[in-house]
């Protein structure tokens, strides 16, 4: 019998695949807290940044990022949730940038490859079940 999973944090990585670098703008949580409590302030060209937004069996994990471009002062927001009762959730509810963003999700951990094929389909993630894995993929 498998064990039911009682962790419902949100493992986020955000990969920029362009030239330019993004500052952070603003973060916010509505439920669970952010591990590093302050996020990364840059994501480095052809870099990337990880982080966990770690939710309760009481109300699970849901909040957002924003990123601007450096130079352009474009923004991408990244938004997800992984809530005790309701559908996952991973969106891009605004990017003003010129860059295309394209996210994955599972309930279980997985090694990005170059070309994103272990990650299933992409711009898709569980409804239902959690832990959240995410992964936004910054690209031209």
């Amino acid at each position: 019998m498998e064990a039911i999973s009682t962790d419902f944090s949100i493992y986020v990585t955000i990969m920029n695949q362009v030239t330019n670098d993004f500052i952070i703008v603003s973060q916010s949580n509505n439920h669970g807290t952010y591990n590093p409590q302050s996020l990364p302030t840059t994501i480095i060209h052809k870099d990337q940044i990880s982080f966990t937004l770690q939710g309760s069996i009481l109300t699970g994990s849901e909040g957002k990022v924003t990123y601007e471009e450096e130079g352009t002062g474009k923004r991408i927001t990244f938004a997800f949730k992984c809530p005790r009762i309701d559908n996952n959730s991973l969106s891009i509810p605004l990017n003003n940038t010129s860059c295309d963003i394209t996210y994955y999700g599972s309930n279980q951990f997985i090694e990005w490859n170059p070309h994103g094929t272990n990650w299933g389909p992409s711009n898709n993630f569980p409804k239902r079940g959690h832990p959240l894995h995410a992964l936004f993929v910054i690209s031209s």
